[in-house]
């Protein structure tokens, strides 16, 4: 989500903050095409944001010549709309 952050904000800068005229490019439309696409990676990170945590723990068994082994847990959260 950071990217589309900057991305939004350096649109904005070239979009509303900039007053140089560039030959051959338009720094108004590229800062909206930016803005635009850093708002499209903001909307695409939230909206496919799911937790997960990891559990791990060593099981140590009875029997002290067995060996232990290691047990994982995975959680899940999911945004339920």
């Amino acid at each position: 989500m950071g990217a589309g952050v900057f991305l939004a904000v350096l649109g904005a800068i070239l979009t509303f903050a900039v007053r140089v005229d560039a030959p051959g490019i338009n720094l108004k439309v590229v800062g909206v095409i930016l803005m635009v696409a850093g708002g499209a990676i903001i909307a695409y990170a939230r909206r496919g944001s799911r937790h997960e945590r990891v559990i791990t723990r060593v099981e140590q068994p009875d029997d002290p010549t067995a060996p232990p082994h290691t047990v994982q847990h995975v959680i899940r959260d999911v945004d339920v709309e």
